[in-house]
């Protein structure tokens, strides 16, 4: 009972509900199917040739017997048994386990120095690595507090989660994200580049994929995001991505070929990899590329393809 009392606490009161009915309906088949009768003896008759009564026999306890299972009893059993079926297979199909949030904290200890309060109740962190965090939440609309004391910036936002939503919150409201696109970089796969309108012409662009810059709504999370490096899978399947949201300060996020300064600069081990692969300065952003006609698009894949012969060994 305590457990059930728990389980409707944590906002589980449909499910309760199934499986007090289920209890409740197997010991109500339980009963009826257990239920003993009494078999009715042959009363004592009068000899009417004779003219006499004959004494009666001895009462006899009767002996319990199962009762037989009645055809309506059997069909009612069966009928409730399907609608519990049904219901316990609707709660399931529909339970909602909700969302999370995820938070890139600053400071050093992020588990004991964000405070993320939903609906003005604290709440825990179910992920920590590195400096990202991420809290579980309800599915529905919910008012939701963030405090980041190394920024010393308060935040309220409000959000309304839908199943399996994962959320990214920006702790400061000058702090923008930026995608970085890693497949290249972590995983040596060719460069992700800007579809153009010449077929087989391929040019490399910078790995920026998107730029957030609404710090005041929740950032939904790409399918293929990852919030830290040490996140990124070891291995990367064929014909899948992955990227990483790093935080970066809103001005030196006004276009892509800024953020991706700043976050090389940021981070050297990116910086590194970037000269690995060959990114370099005079690759185009993915806007530029879309600006594009025929003959620069042409030219850019020569140059590109010049370049890369002369850095491959032979």
């Amino acid at each position: 009972m305590v457990r059930l009392i728990r389980f409707i606490i944590d906002g589980h009161a449909l499910e309760a509900l199934g499986i007090l009915l289920a209890v409740l309906f197997v010991r109500w088949v339980i009963s009826i199917l257990s239920a003993p009768t009494t078999s009715h003896l042959p009363q004592a008759t009068s000899d009417t040739l004779l003219g006499a009564h004959a004494p009666e026999a001895p009462a006899l306890t009767p002996e319990p017997t199962e009762a037989p299972s009645s055809p309506v009893s059997m069909t009612l059993a069966l009928g409730l048994l399907a609608a519990v079926l049904v219901l316990g297979g609707i709660l399931i199909i529909n339970r909602d386990s909700g969302g999370r949030l995820h938070v890139v904290a600053s400071g050093k200890h992020p588990d004991r120095e964000i405070d993320l309060r939903v609906d003005d109740v604290p709440v825990e962190p179910v992920l920590r690595v590195g400096q990202h965090l991420a809290y579980p939440i309800p599915s529905g609309p919910h008012e939701v507090h963030l405090l980041d004391p190394g920024v010393g910036v308060s935040r309220d936002f409000r959000i309304d989660v839908q199943e399996g939503d994962a959320l990214m919150l920006s702790v400061h409201p000058d702090l923008c994200a930026v995608q970085i696109d890693m497949s290249t970089l972590t995983y040596g796969r060719p460069t992700r580049s800007t579809p153009t309108l010449m077929g087989g012409v391929d040019v490399r662009t910078l790995p920026v994929v998107t730029r957030f810059t609404d710090t005041a709504s929740p950032l939904r999370i790409p399918e293929d995001g990852f919030l830290s490096f040490n996140e990124l899978p070891e291995k990367l399947p064929q014909g899948r991505t992955a990227s990483i949201l790093t935080p970066l300060p809103c001005s030196l996020a006004q276009d892509d070929r800024s953020s991706w300064t700043a976050v090389r600069t940021l981070f050297p081990g990116l910086d590194d990899a970037a000269k690995r692969v060959g990114y370099t300065d005079a690759d185009p952003t993915r806007r530029e590329v879309t600006a594009m006609d025929n003959a620069q698009l042409l030219e850019l894949h020569q140059r590109q393809g010049a370049a890369l012969a002369r850095e491959t060994p032979p």
